[in-house]
């Protein structure tokens, strides 16, 4: 059963001093063109807003020192999905990964937590997504208009009232994962946005408060970005990254 997605609206922002983020992130792989981090959550990959110094990109570059200025993030994951992020060494590198990627050379599978149980043990949702201006957060949501979206999943696990499921996004729109699940009628256990916007505006101005958690049941959004599959940009061979699930992640599949 489809749900309608409400708007967030505009609130103070607080000071990234007063922000919490994990920082604690992992080189999974490495060589001269680019590199494999496992992105903790919540972490910005990017500087944006008021996190201009604690992101996975400045991260990088501050352990990297005078070679880190070339350094560029090719895959984007929200600051609450945790998991793979190629970052290439090289603006030529950078390009040749975005070719692969505008050519849907890369296989991304993530994997999350989802309230109740799909219907269908397997199954896609292909539903286009435009854009709403939330003031400090734009969010998607389902839009006839909007661009070609689809996501395909499979039912991993059930326990008790919550599914792990298996997803591989076909298209890289921005939330699409979160947003598809929500308009499934299964979305993705600790979404502050997509579950309940007004969740995301407290959580933006006051930090995580335990009263929240009896709506999204979990601080951190459970998705996590647990495999890649392309073709090194150089050498043409056949790369392949994994990374498990996080230990928060446990309680709700037992």
């Amino acid at each position: 059963m489809s749900r309608s997605l409400p708007l967030v609206k505009n609130h103070p922002r607080r000071d990234e001093k007063d922000l919490y983020v994990e920082t604690g992130y992992k080189i999974l792989y490495e060589d001269e063109a680019f590199l494999i981090a496992d992105k903790p959550a919540p972490l910005p990959v990017h500087p944006v807003g008021c996190f201009r110094q604690r992101n996975l990109l400045s991260l990088l570059q501050n352990a990297v020192g005078a070679n880190g200025s070339g350094l560029q993030i090719v895959n984007r994951l929200d600051s609450e999905t945790s998991g793979l992020v190629i970052v290439s060494r090289s603006p030529e590198i950078a390009g040749r990964l975005g070719v692969l990627f505008e050519k849907r050379e890369v296989l991304k599978e993530y994997n999350a937590v989802v309230f109740g149980i799909p219907e269908k043990p397997k199954g896609s949702v292909e539903v286009p997504l435009g854009l709403k201006s939330g003031g400090v957060h734009n969010i998607r949501v389902p839009d006839q208009a909007g661009q070609d979206a689809r996501t395909d999943y499979e039912v991993l696990s059930v326990a008790g009232e919550y599914s792990l499921l298996r997803i591989i996004p076909r298209t890289g729109r921005t939330h699409q994962i979160r947003v598809h699940l929500a308009f499934l009628g299964h979305p993705v256990v600790g979404d502050k946005i997509y579950i309940d916007p007004s969740i995301f505006e407290r959580y933006i101005h006051e930090g995580w408060r335990e009263d929240m958690r009896s709506v999204v049941k979990s601080e951190r959004l459970l998705l996590h970005a647990c495999r890649l599959e392309f073709r090194h940009p150089v050498t043409k061979k056949k790369m392949i990254f994994t990374s498990t699930l996080p230990s928060c992640f446990d309680p709700f599949l037992k």
